[in-house]
């Protein structure tokens, strides 16, 4: 049997019947949402199809989809088709002008010569005619899927959504399980103020959370450390994590680096480096998370996509990571070190004691947790790492936020709206927070039908059994690891040993052994 028979025999009898929908070599997405939702068969034919853009919605939501790759524009049909949904095609937007849109944001207060609320205006403009003429559905909603812009601040008229990353169909799925009958829905909240600036939002989200029967851990002041908070995000079994702390990028340093890489080429690479530091329980040992952006290779511009393109990058930058992380003689030094006032990008979270810098990598015990980063400007880099690494949803800041309109968004959202998709409730906490202000700082990523819902069950005992689950996928490496070295050796300790306390403290706490 061929590929094509394959097929066959997995379509129902009226779409065997049916003639194939024809369709060209562009916007994929367009045919294919035609075709699924007509039941036939899709075949391609050498002609353009660029003219077509756009498929009406059989409900009130629209999907907007970037044309650059075909993969995105497949996975945005099919959410489209799971949602009854539209779908509108809109051009591309170059990496260098989508980071240039999204450092504007990040200084929107630094130019002294005008106004915070001309540049959002400019900015929401310019995102518009990106978008270009945009199909709104009447009292409709929108899922924007792109490389990262935040769109729906140039839409405040309607509630939207984000998604956007490699990951793009993964974090689908994740949002639609969480949302199916049986799942278990939103029973564990982990927050965290690490009390370096004000954030009087947690105690009174706790408050109703608990309120919502959600299980609702806090960290405050010091136990908002660096070392604990990295090891609870990564580890402990949450659901729904907020965070209400000053986030931006930091002060770091610049290193050059001089060397041969494997092709014989001489290499001049300059790189800007922040650190986030947190203490072991090794009294003289300190965890250092390093966050590296490549600023030029051999004298030419890394942010420069004209320069670049002439560049033979060839396999310097592998060289360049090999070398770095090898240890003893084969170990590249910088020729030069300085400092710098920011490490574009970094986006570190102030805890108690340090810098706390996310990476990407899997969180809540390989779960799937919402996470709302209640904090100045944490959009750009987290969101991505986030929901790379597992969340079903993000809630981030574009710019800058007083105490007071992150008390009363979060406060609406979480109360007031609670219920709503998740995109709507932030929508409509936004609206009555700033009325017909240009200023609406929060962006939500992630399926737009999530909610944040409470369940019945034995949470504690929930958590007790994914916490034992976690601690006995990490035993066998920590037994039998030591191939990988002395660093992961201790790496692996430190997991096992959070879960062990966190054991020891629910069967003392709750008694459940």
């Amino acid at each position: 049997m061929n590929e094509g028979d394959d097929l066959s025999a997995l379509m129902n009898g009226d779409a065997q019947l049916k003639s194939p929908l024809m369709w060209g070599r562009d916007n994929i997405g367009i045919g294919l949402l035609q075709a699924l939702r007509s039941k036939r068969i899709l075949a391609f034919e050498n002609r353009s199809s660029r003219e077509e853009i756009h498929v009406a919605p059989k409900s009130n939501h629209l999907v907007i989809c970037e044309r650059g790759d075909d993969l995105d524009q497949v996975i945005a049909a099919n959410y489209a088709h799971a949602l009854d949904a539209g779908l509108f095609l809109i051009s591309q937007t170059e990496r260098e002008h989508a980071d240039d849109i999204l450092e504007r944001f990040y200084s929107v207060y630094d130019d002294r010569d005008r106004s915070a609320t001309d540049a959002l205006r400019e900015l929401r403009s310019e995102l518009r005619a990106i978008a270009g003429n945009v199909p709104i559905p009447a009292n409709g909603s929108i899922t924007f899927i792109s490389d990262g812009l935040p769109f729906g601040f140039a839409f405040p008229e309607v509630p939207s959504t984000h998604l956007f990353g490699l990951d793009l169909g993964i974090s689908i799925i994740h949002g639609f399980a969480a949302e199916q009958p049986n799942a278990r829905g939103v029973q564990v909240a982990a927050l965290v103020n690490p009390e370096t600036t004000p954030a009087p939002e947690i105690s009174a989200a706790a408050r109703i959370l608990s309120e919502q029967r959600l299980f609702a851990r806090v960290y405050e002041g010091p136990a908002a450390n660096v070392t604990s908070i990295s090891e609870m995000i990564e580890l402990f079994p949450y659901d729904l994590l907020v965070i209400a702390t000053h986030c931006g990028d930091v002060s770091g340093y610049r290193w050059t680096y001089q060397f041969t890489d494997s092709e014989g080429i001489d290499r001049n690479l300059v790189v800007d480096i922040a650190l986030g530091i947190g203490r072991t329980s090794e009294k003289d040992l300190l965890h250092v998370t390093e966050f590296m952006r490549f600023v030029s290779l051999d004298g030419v511009p890394w942010n420069d996509p004209a320069e670049k393109a002439k560049l033979y990058v060839g396999k310097a930058i592998l060289d360049f990571m090999e070398r770095a992380r090898a240890k003893g003689d084969n170990e590249l030094e910088p020729v030069t070190k300085e400092t710098v006032d920011r490490v574009v990008g970094s986006a570190a979270l102030r805890m108690h004691d340090n810098n706390f810098i996310a990476l990407p990598r899997s969180v809540a015990n390989e779960g799937t947790p919402i996470v709302i980063n209640n904090a100045c400007v944490s959009w750009r880099r987290l969101a991505t790492n986030f929901m790379f690494g597992g969340a079903r949803g993000y809630v981030g800041t574009l710019f800058p936020i007083s105490t007071t309109e992150a008390e009363s968004v979060l406060l609406r959202a979480l109360g007031k709206h609670h219920g709503k998709v998740l995109p709507h409730a932030l929508w409509s906490a936004q609206r009555e927070t700033y009325n017909d202000d240009v200023r609406r700082p929060y962006v939500v990523a992630g399926v737009y039908t999530q909610r944040i819902r409470a369940a019945a069950g034995d949470v504690p005992r929930h958590i007790v059994r994914e916490l034992r689950r976690g601690r006995d996928a990490w035993i066998p490496y920590r037994d039998h690891g030591g191939r990988h070295g002395s660093d992961w050796k201790r790496t692996v300790g430190a997991h096992v040993s959070f879960f062990e306390r966190e054991l020891e403290w629910f069967r003392l706490e709750w008694g459940l052994d």
